[in-house]
């Protein structure tokens, strides 16, 4: 099984750690994670505010597929003012 957990920073509780000059954001917000899924599907999303994510549980149909979005989303996070830790199946 390709499954991963995905949990992202509350940056506005310290701001100067932010990357790539964006503005602290409190999550990754859901319409950005639906752009990258791709092949993969969210079983379980959690919310710190309407629309915007703590954190999500999604499962893939390979681990390439997988680790590819493990990537994209870390990268599209920094750019979004948050930051995207992964953490693998049985890992959390």
């Amino acid at each position: 099984m390709n499954t991963i957990h995905v949990e992202f920073s509350d940056i506005t509780l310290d701001p100067q750690s932010t990357r790539s000059g964006a503005r602290p954001a409190m999550g990754m917000p859901d319409s950005w994670l639906d752009a990258l899924i791709g092949a993969g599907h969210v079983e379980r999303r959690d919310y710190v505010a309407p629309g915007v994510l703590r954190s999500i549980t999604a499962r893939f149909p390979t681990r390439d597929h997988r680790d590819q979005f493990a990537s994209s989303v870390r990268q599209v996070s920094n750019l979004m003012g948050t930051r995207a830790v992964v953490r693998s199946e049985g890992v959390w």
